[in-house]
């Protein structure tokens, strides 16, 4: 469910195109030192989404270059923030393995196979970060046991599905300080843990169709193999329209600091173009890049 998140490449400045680059590089630095070398592989662009926002209010970090294991012969720039990282790392693993629970309960007994390897795998590392925020990791329990409950009720209600996952993204801010600073990030991450679940249930509808597995598009929607009628597309985009303004609302609020212009392209300019190419079906092959300019009419 993770990668909706991301900038806007062709609106990026070079320097906050450099800055995301070691922000990413910096929580992959942080999983490996934290967690062990396999978390490297939990890094993902919405929890380094996570991290720009957290910062946001903090002070510029320093950059160095440092050792990269998928660059054996060249280092690259690399945010130093540990203070900043550790939370966010923690929330990564927490995430990433709840996922791989779910995995395994939507999965049949062989493709479930690879999951259960992963448990296994991913289990030490899953237990250190649920020491690091007992809290959260409660708050992400809960809600997955009640989006499971709404799965296998086969619920129609976007909202009440969308609702219990935004609720989790959301809690990644629940133990910053002072309501002023807390509460608009809340509500920033939570508009935009709504847009990449609606954003994954679009993506995933004609294999969830085709598989006869929940999707709550589905069900509130005649969705048949070629994805969403003309009309309920449209409905359906005022929706994610919605949910990227009420965003930007929230992302106004926050202080402005040197990368607020990193964090406006991503919510102004890049969450609406990767959902551009979700509805196209265009998203899955361009998953390894950055949104750029469409080529053609």
């Amino acid at each position: 469910m993770f990668g909706y998140v991301r900038p806007y490449r062709d609106e990026l400045r070079l320097r906050d195109y450099d800055r995301y680059r070691a922000a990413y590089c910096g929580l992959c630095r942080a999983l490996g030192k934290t967690y062990g070398f396999r978390a490297r592989f939990l890094v993902n662009y919405d929890m380094t989404f996570l991290y720009l926002v957290r910062a946001s209010a903090r002070g510029g970090a320093p950059c160095r270059r440092c050792f990269c294991p998928a660059r054996l012969f060249r280092k690259k720039p690399c945010l130093c923030d540990e203070e900043g990282f550790a939370p966010v790392a923690a929330c990564t693993v927490i995430l990433c393995y709840c996922k791989i629970l779910d995995n395994i309960l939507d999965s049949g007994f062989f493709k479930g196979l690879a999951y259960r390897l992963l448990k296994l795998l991913y289990r030490r590392a899953y237990r250190r970060a649920a020491k690091a925020m007992p809290q959260f990791d409660a708050v992400v329990t809960d809600r997955l046991k009640a989006l499971n409950g709404l799965e296998q009720a086969h619920s129609a209600s976007i909202d009440a599905t969308a609702d219990t996952f935004a609720a989790i993204v959301s809690a990644c801010a629940d133990d910053l300080p002072g309501d002023e600073l807390r509460r608009p990030m809340q509500s920033l991450l939570y508009q935009v843990g709504r847009y990449v679940y609606l954003c994954d249930a679009l993506d995933d509808l004609r294999e969830d169709v085709r598989t006869d597995s929940y999707n709550p598009l589905r069900f509130r929607f005649s969705a048949g193999p070629e994805g969403l009628s003309d009309e309920d597309l449209r409905y359906f985009s005022q929706l994610m329209d919605s949910s990227v303004n009420l965003a930007g609302s929230a992302l106004s609020l926050l202080p402005e600091q040197s990368g607020s212009p990193l964090l406006e392209n991503i919510v102004y300019l890049g969450l609406p173009a990767v959902f551009t190419a979700v509805r196209a079906g265009r998203f899955r092959k361009q998953s390894k890049v950055f949104p750029r300019k469409e080529t053609g009419s």
